[in-house]
């Protein structure tokens, strides 16, 4: 039996389509000396591929997988989008304003300076910055927008200069990126590791090196529980409150047994000769706990006590807003922070740290402990294993209606259009559910399979489409393109940098970290925080991302409109 590979690939679309997709994936493992192609650009490299030689995928795959990004986009923003900023977030808020307008006004200058449509100027604009949010709203505005006003012929030309233009200005936007950002603080004569210790040292990030309870924070990583007999005369019949304890020792007595009797001691329990306690905190400082309290022992119903960890998601107001210290959660709860995570991003564990509504802290300690500590901070987010899809599809409804509301300006309705109505509605979704965690659940496993697809399914129809006509824009216009998308990616760097630092007084270390957030470039992180040796750069990362993506989609929208 012989096979016709290239009939059939023709005859079978959906077969291409997944063929795409796992070569893509495959493309996107490669690396070379810290450099991942990554999993969007290797789809899009697939789909170049095959769309050049006439195969193609089905067009609806394309149209889920815009609706499942965008509005996935939305959801993920919301918590954190409408919260109450504190001073450094309107910094951010700012910075990410700039920058996303930067880009802008550089690629409408270079496009009437060479001629182009407003096809192209949106896909240098959504290549040149790598951001899918920009290429898809730039899409949807043209299908919801200007098909109204032109021929099928004009719109079709519109998007193939749309997604032409995006694969050309892709790669600098990628790899230009990252090379930029890594040669900058020597460019620039920036010590970035002092930079990051003097940040530290001042404690204005929220993070500091030299505060000794901030390293028991990253020693809680390794949180151990030990059994002692308490026979050290200087803490007999004292309360635990005026002993410090916890502050003394960087540990946390979980459970006391006194006789038959097992309970669990607050601040003013006492403690007696001969009580026997189950004791957890870091090893280094369990290790010194014999000199303070008493000889280690094992005790099987001591030790035997369920310790879990949960990520609790911030949503009261008790924790929103405050900094870690002032929730005294060793002391008050029995429980230790090992993990900070915001935006997908994990941040330096410090005791100055300030919570924002949405933030993740996975924190350690005895079940009914947390349960506690869980219902005055938030919620936890793995207990609801199930998706709400009910609020999700009709989120989705509701955002493709609100899409189609418009304002008539002469010819041309003028609106938010689908992919702005899709990502305010999945703003509004992740807000409310961030104030009543029951409602439109979305575990972070489901959200971000939903977007990742969302994003790849997109991805695949708009390589295979820019395949076809991807040499002959190349061999036209594809000089002036590529080297406005250096224009175009670099601009926003130079200009982030110039009112960053003397406009905003934002510190180098965190500043570039907040660049790489608002240009939504998660590789161009991971090489500033290299070289800063230091996780700080990733807090100005997550102050600009969440601004960014919603921002950038916005972006879309009205490149094609200007």
């Amino acid at each position: 039996m012989v096979i016709d590979v290239v009939s059939l690939l023709h005859a079978n679309n959906l077969l291409v389509f997944f063929l795409v997709l796992g070569l893509g994936y495959l493309v996107g493992n490669l690396s070379w000396r810290g450099f991942e192609v990554g999993a969007t650009s290797g789809v899009l490299l697939a789909g170049l591929f095959f769309g050049h030689f006439g195969f193609q995928v089905p067009h609806a795959v394309q149209e889920i997988g815009f609706v499942l990004f965008i509005y996935s986009v939305g959801l993920q923003a919301g918590p954190r989008f409408f919260s109450v900023f504190a001073q450094d977030g309107m910094k951010y808020l700012a910075l990410s304003v700039v920058i996303v307008a930067s880009a802008m006004g550089a690629a409408l200058l270079l496009g009437a300076l060479l001629e182009l449509g407003p096809g192209m100027i949106a896909g240098m604009v959504a290549g040149a910055l790598t951001s899918t949010p920009t290429l898809a709203a730039s899409e949807a505005g043209i299908r919801d927008g200007l098909a109204h006003t032109l021929s099928a012929e004009q719109v079709d030309a519109l998007l193939r200069d749309l997604t032409a233009s995006y694969a050309i200005t892709y790669l600098f936007g990628l790899a230009g990126l990252i090379a930029c950002i890594r040669l900058l603080p020597t460019v620039l004569r920036i010590d970035l590791p002092a930079e990051a210790a003097k940040l530290a040292r001042e404690n204005r990030t929220g993070f500091s090196t030299d505060n000794g309870d901030d390293q028991e924070l990253e020693e809680n990583r390794t949180l151990r529980v030990r059994a002692f007999e308490v026979t050290n005369p200087k803490i007999i019949g004292r309360p635990l409150r005026d002993l410090q304890f916890v502050r003394t020792t960087g540990c946390v007595i979980q459970q006391v047994r006194r006789g038959d009797e097992l309970f669990l001691p607050d601040a003013q329990t006492l403690l007696e000769k001969g009580d026997l306690v189950s004791v957890a905190g870091p090893l280094s400082k369990l290790e010194e706990l014999p000199e303070i309290i008493g000889p280690g022992i094992f005790d099987a119903q001591l030790l035997e006590s369920p310790i879990d960890t949960v990520a609790v998601v911030i949503s009261k107001a008790e924790a929103v807003g405050k900094r870690v210290s002032e929730l005294h959660i060793p002391a008050a709860y029995g429980c230790f922070i090992t993990r900070v995570i915001r935006t997908q991003i994990e941040l330096p564990v410090s005791l100055d740290f300030q919570l924002e509504k949405g933030d993740v802290l996975v924190i350690t300690g005895l079940k009914n402990r947390l349960e506690r500590l869980v219902n005055a901070f938030g919620y936890v987010e793995r207990r609801f294993i199930q998706t709400d899809l009910l609020t999700f599809c009709f989120g989705i409804v509701g955002g493709m209606l609100l899409g189609q509301i418009s304002i008539r300006v002469g010819d041309v309705g003028v609106g938010l259009g689908t992919a702005g109505g899709l990502l305010f509605a999945g703003l509004f979704v992740g807000f409310l559910r961030s104030m009543h965690p029951t409602f439109g659940r979305v575990p972070p496993a489901a959200r971000w399979i939903l977007r990742e697809l969302g994003l790849l399914f997109f991805m695949a129809g708009i390589g295979v489409k820019a395949g076809v006509g991807i040499v002959d824009a190349l061999l036209t216009v594809g000089l002036p393109l590529f080297v406005s998308g250096i224009v175009i990616t670099l601009t926003p760097v130079v200009v982030g940098l110039l009112f960053g630092r003397f406009v905003l007084g934002i510190q180098p270390a965190l500043l570039l970290g907040a660049i790489t957030g608002a240009m939504t470039s998660t590789p161009s992180l991971n090489v500033i925080t290299q070289a800063a040796k230091s996780p700080i750069p990733a807090l100005g990362y997550a102050g600009t991302y969440t601004f960014a993506n919603v921002f950038l989609a916005l972006a879309g929208t009205a490149l094609i409109y200007l």
